[in-house]
């Protein structure tokens, strides 16, 4: 009608802001289970990834540095009694003639055998990086003897992502995807390779140490051979939330851990800010979920389970 006021409410009017808090409220609080520091490769310190978890509005994160428990301590605590910080790891292993990565969960950081195993691997990895450095030089890319060091003296578990940084910095590569292709690949076969436990192996220390074992980031081609053979090893549950880009193998995953009577997990890998799809709380599992996980540990610690 000519001259009529409009009835829209005003952007900002508490009237329509109330409905919306009211639809966050209502959202189901996730749990993003893999979550990387500095303590491994990750740009965010632990107590940054805690930070993060609680401004996702997360009920629970897991750190899970690669071969490590060393981030532990000072996200437990900065998290205090604000979130609950889930002790993990994510540990390089083998499992037929490729590398796979096992997330382990619920973890004693003080468990001896466990830290004495990932010590002796990121002793390895240590002794990659080097391996690493000299290469790049006999190739014609010299990195800064300082850089290389201020970076060593940073994690305790080095990675080729620590070392695509210091080409970056150095200003031989302009983002991490140059500085993989163009260096870092190439060198693969050249360089000293990570110590891999066997995946059964793997999963029986995290047994051990009373936790549960996930299978991380499982290839989209993942056989039903294959799921059958990790669950007969011990296998705990498998990782089906995860950024795995345009194609989602998530609910195949989901029929093959309900097939073989697996948990499932997931969480956003988050390594820094970018990629952005890849931030912390961006991907990760309901309460429930996170229930049915627990309750594996729970039941194995049961005397007669």
């Amino acid at each position: 009608m000519s001259g009529s006021r409009s009835l829209a409410m005003p952007r900002r009017s508490p009237f329509t802001a109330v409905p919306s808090r009211l639809a966050q409220l209502e959202q189901p609080l996730r749990a993003d289970l893999h979550c990387h520091s500095t303590a491994s490769d990750g740009d965010y310190t632990p107590s940054q990834v805690v930070a993060l978890a609680r401004n996702a509005r997360l009920a629970a994160v897991a750190i899970t540095d690669h071969d490590t428990l060393a981030g532990l301590p000072e996200a437990r605590q900065f998290a205090e009694s604000h979130i609950e910080l889930i002790a993990g790891v994510e540990i390089s292993a083998a499992f037929g003639t490729g590398e796979v990565h096992l997330l382990g969960y619920f973890l004693d950081p003080d468990h001896e055998e466990l830290n004495a195993v990932l010590g002796q691997m990121c002793q390895r990895r240590r002794e990659r990086f080097h391996d690493f450095v000299t290469q790049l030089a006999a190739t014609g890319a010299p990195l800064s003897v300082d850089r290389v060091q201020r970076a060593a003296a940073v994690s305790p578990s080095l990675g080729r992502r620590h070392l695509a940084s210091l080409l970056i910095a150095s200003g031989r590569a302009s983002n991490n995807r140059e500085a993989f292709h163009r260096y870092l690949i190439p060198l693969n076969e050249r360089v000293l390779p990570k110590m891999l436990l066997p995946l059964d192996e793997a999963i029986q220390l995290v047994h051990t140490d009373g936790g549960v074992a996930s299978l991380a980031h499982p290839p989209a081609n993942l056989s039903i051979e294959a799921v059958q053979q990790l669950a007969e090893a011990g296998l705990d549950a498998l990782e089906t939330n995860y950024p795995w880009g345009r194609s989602s193998p998530g609910v195949r995953l989901r029929e093959l851990a309900r097939q073989f009577g697996l948990a499932i997990t997931g969480g956003s890998d988050c390594h820094g800010p970018e990629p952005s799809h890849r931030r912390i709380g961006s991907h990760g599992i309901r309460l429930e979920e996170l229930t049915a996980l627990r309750e594996r540990r729970d039941h194995r610690d049961c005397p007669g389970s």
